[in-house]
């Protein structure tokens, strides 16, 4: 992991060596790049520190990142996609863990501290059940849809009114599909005592957690 902390602020500040247009055609090679979350996170950004290099020396002589790479950023942006590795399916699974203990523990925080002021320490169980998986469902759905319009949107201009009114339509609809399911799924299952502090505890601790896996997972980088 510091290796690539170190790659990504190193690139941040080359980036600015470059001129406007280069700058330009760069970014959007690298947003392209780092929206595939499945690849070798450590192989991207030496690939991308890498081009950069390059383009710097072109700069120097010259020439633009059109002249060097092409006139079709997308297709040679897609071409080094294609030649990176994925990461390991354990490494996968462990990012995956990871994140589902991250989205539930601050949800379970958020809930702790709203039952802290409204003084109430019964939940019912198979509501708070089919919430966190809500919410799991709901921002994974958000990840993946972010995640495609960054590769959809890395080579466009300026974005469509279409992309705008999509991206729009689903957070409503996203935002009024996760109301619904607290609002009918309000009083489930049988009522169970847990007081605020304990949930609070059990959220810090997913956290926690979190942060553990996340640590051991980078050690190698």
């Amino acid at each position: 992991m510091v290796i690539v902390k170190k790659l990504i602020a190193d690139n941040n500040e080359k980036r600015k060596l470059l001129t406007k247009e280069n700058e330009v055609y760069y970014d959007k090679i690298l947003v392209y790049v780092r929206a595939h979350i499945l690849l070798s996170e450590r192989q991207s950004e030496e690939v991308l520190t890498e081009i950069l290099d390059h383009l710097l020396i072109a700069q120097e002589e010259g020439k633009t990142a059109r002249d060097v790479f092409g006139p079709n950023p997308k297709m040679y942006a897609e071409e080094i996609v294609e030649a990176l590795p994925k990461e390991k399916k354990g490494s996968i699974v462990t990012f995956g863990v990871e994140i589902l203990c991250d989205i539930i523990g601050w949800f379970i925080i958020i809930g702790s501290i709203g039952r802290y002021f409204t003084k109430s320490d019964q939940i019912y169980l198979y509501s708070s059940i089919i919430n966190v998986v809500a919410v799991v469902v709901i921002g994974s759905g958000l990840l993946y849809v972010i995640l495609k319009q960054l590769k959809q949107g890395a080579f466009e201009e300026t974005m469509s009114k279409c992309t705008i009114l999509k991206s729009g339509m689903f957070g409503v609809v996203t935002f009024g599909l996760f109301i619904a399911i607290l609002y009918f799924t309000d009083e489930l299952g049988p009522l169970v005592n847990i007081t605020w502090f304990a949930q609070f505890g059990a959220g810090s601790a997913l956290l926690l957690i979190s942060y553990l896996m996340k640590r051991d997972r980078t050690k190698s980088y």
